[in-house]
């Protein structure tokens, strides 16, 4: 049996393409179905990975009298959110905001038509169970309502929705958002904090680390230790908690539980990226030795598991293995006994918390009770002995782990998640000194440039040898964020080239009358263009431009990248007064615009490149948020054409020369070890 799914190459869609559901894919094919039927359209919207997916596939999409019930009634439209990420958000933004629907996926619509939603819901069981009506009854209620006088007054209803959405999706605000906004966000950040754990005082609790980035620069540039005890708890507490992959490395989408301990099992691309970055700013300026553990376990987890042959990441981890939720992470002290020695097997029980009973349906997700110098400590044990049993250990239950079925994987590589582990990927090469991971990090952008970059367009989406989908505003914010980093690590002009090309694209399509930029470009099938400044599990991508084009500024010294740069500030601002703790990205970017402090810094370097790992080296040891950085070689024309300021910063003496540079003004050239040593000592 299949559907209308059946030619499509998304892992999500190919799930559902041999359902008994008539489902179409989002298009025209069948919007002019239900235009024809007069039909109501059931939209349903998920991903590949999601749990309770699998679930309403097995229960209700699979079942021939459901299925019966929706083919007569509905026109059914199954969407990939991962591949369409607008229809996704502006259908939860608005089940959200106006249908009182909690947050989640799948997330189940009933449209009218011409795609206006009328009814919204997340799970349903198949039959009514514990107060939640079922699919079937689901399916005779919205008919008998569809085929009744009433009809006309639910689509009165979902115009008025949509028109009220479209009001509120409008940009506002005209002036900029005032400095103290800033702390103001932060010390509201401070009252929700959950001082045991970290994090946010919530269940289910998400790792933002966009949120940790922005207290570490809080905490840099105003001096304010509570930032700093902050990030550290959270960052500690959740290396400790099952939320992180004990065994393999790598974060989990969220934990259920308020203290990082049982997650919900699937491993996305972007959480991984971003929580690594959050580490890895974490160990640059605190040094502690467990931040960069987690960044190598986290970054390797992704290079083992998650790379594409060419270059690339996929996507994402299912969290069911063997039709069980978390199987595959989750064990028993049999199993653990099994693998090691005894008198190592117990010690790793006792450390990771496995016993008989389990705390996940009889099994054990492995956390740790306690730190290592506290275990050591009450088991009479050295540290460094106790680390090369744990170390041990889980080395060989790694390989154990690996002959059980894997999760299934979603082999689509999208441009804005990889863009995010790219950034990361350099910024950990320079900063832990790493070059494999910078061979990496060109290597996945290579994979962009060669299946998502087609004839000056940008692609959202490569899967199956196919790329679709144009580029949405966060895939060209976040591929010009990973450009810049990638240029001011020295790994070439033709980077800040690219950014520059993908900037001027972005302000030629994308961008709103008013100063912002649309979430997307023009569609014929969205009833609104918005222009959005929340954050979600992915930092805003307005947010993101609004650094990108504050870094534009800071490395050419052209103003209309400040003046746009203000533009989306002016136009987010009511938001960001309104929903601060939704907009913290957009908080980030403007701590760097008020930050007047931040230097640019062009290192001529001479033929040899003499104290080149110096300066390197006195950079990437101090954590200095905001400063732009230039490597230059005075025969690098391509350089000379893209930023023409630089035609008189010229070597001194002969010698590797550094600038320092604020706004339009540059301090004297500085020439020599002793020289350039004492300024970047004290740059802060």
């Amino acid at each position: 049996m299949v559907n209308h799914l059946q030619d499509e190459t998304s892992p999500y869609l190919q799930q559902h393409a041999s359902n008994p559901v008539d489902w179409y894919p989002w298009g025209e094919e069948a919007f002019a179905l239900a235009r024809a039927r007069n039909a109501p359209i059931f939209l349903s919207i998920g991903y590949a990975t999601c749990h309770f997916c699998h679930v309403m596939r097995e229960e209700s999409f699979s079942d021939s009298m459901i299925a019966a019930g929706m083919n007569e009634l509905f026109v059914n439209i199954k969407v990939d959110r991962e591949d369409l990420p607008e229809i996704d958000r502006l259908y939860m933004e608005l089940a959200q905001g106006l249908m009182s629907t909690q947050g989640g996926w799948p997330l189940n619509m009933v449209l009218t038509p011409d795609l206006k939603p009328f009814f919204a819901t997340t799970y349903l069981p198949p039959r009514t169970d514990r107060g939640l009506i079922g699919m079937q009854q689901f399916i005779t209620q919205i008919g008998e309502l569809w085929n009744s006088p009433e009809r006309e007054l639910l689509i009165q209803q979902a115009d008025h929705l949509v028109e009220i959405f479209s009001e509120m999706s409008q940009e506002r605000g005209d002036e900029l958002p005032e400095p103290s906004l800033i702390e103001e966000s932060v010390e509201l950040l401070f009252e929700l904090a959950d001082p045991v754990s970290g994090g946010l005082k919530t269940e289910p609790k998400f790792p933002l680390a966009y949120h940790l980035n922005f207290l570490l620069e809080f905490a840099s540039l105003k001096g304010d230790p509570r930032a700093l005890f902050y990030v550290e708890l959270t960052l500690k507490m959740m290396q400790r908690g099952g939320i992180y992959d004990q065994i393999g490395g790598g974060f989990s989408r969220y934990s259920v539980d308020s203290g990082w301990k049982i997650p919900h099992f699937e491993k996305m691309l972007y959480d991984n990226a971003l929580m690594a970055s959050a580490y890895l700013a974490a160990w640059h300026w605190t040094r502690n030795a467990l931040y960069r553990r987690i960044v190598e376990e986290s970054l390797n987890y992704l290079l083992r598991e998650m790379r594409h042959e060419e270059g690339g990441f996929y996507s994402a981890e299912d969290a069911d293995s063997e039709g069980k939720e978390g199987f595959f992470y989750t064990w028993t002290p049999q199993e653990i006994h099994a693998q090691l020695p005894a008198s190592d097997a117990d010690l790793f029980c006792q450390f990771y918390d496995v016993t008989l009973e389990g705390n996940f349906e009889g099994r054990s997700i492995l956390h740790k009770k306690m730190d290592v110098d506290q275990f050591a400590d009450e088991n009479g044990i050295e540290v460094e002995e106790l680390e090369e049993i744990l170390e041990r250990s889980k080395e060989l239950l790694l390989t154990s782990r690996n002959r059980r079925v894997h999760p299934f994987k979603d082999e689509k590589l999208l441009t804005s998640w990889n863009a995010l582990m790219i950034d990361t990927l350099i910024l950990s090469a320079v900063t832990l000194k790493e070059e494999s991971y910078k061979k990496e990090a060109l290597s996945a952008l290579a994979f962009i440039k060669t299946h998502l970059w087609k004839e000056g367009r940008l692609m959202h989406r490569y899967c199956l040898e196919e790329t679709k989908f144009e580029a949405n505003l966060d895939d060209y914010a976040f591929l010009i964020r990973a450009l810049l980093t990638l240029f001011e690590c020295d790994c070439g002009a033709e980077h800040l080239v690219w950014a520059v090309e993908l900037a001027q694209i972005l302000e030629m399509r994308f961008k709103a009358p008013r100063g912002a930029f649309y979430a997307s470009l023009e569609e014929e099938s969205l009833f609104c263009r918005r222009t959005s400044f929340y954050d979600g599990a992915e930092p805003c991508g307005n947010a993101v431009h609004a650094e990108n084009l504050l870094r534009l500024y800071q490395l050419t010294t052209n103003r209309h990248y400040l003046y746009q740069a203000e533009e989306i500030f002016k136009a987010a601002e009511l938001t960001m007064q309104e929903m601060p703790m939704t907009t913290l990205y957009l908080m980030r970017a403007l701590q760097r615009y008020y930050n007047k402090k931040a230097p640019l810094l062009v290192v001529v370097l001479d033929e040899s490149e003499s104290l080149k790992k110096e300066i390197e080296e006195l950079l990437y040891f101090q954590f200095s948020p905001h400063r732009a950085l230039i490597w230059m070689r005075e025969k690098n024309s391509l350089l000379m054409q893209q930023l023409p300021f630089l035609k008189d910063k010229r070597l001194c003496d002969g010698q590797t020369t550094l600038y320092v540079c604020y706004g339009d003004h540059c301090a004297a050239p500085l020439v020599g070890r002793e020289q350039i040593r004492e300024q970047l000592q004290n740059l802060g």
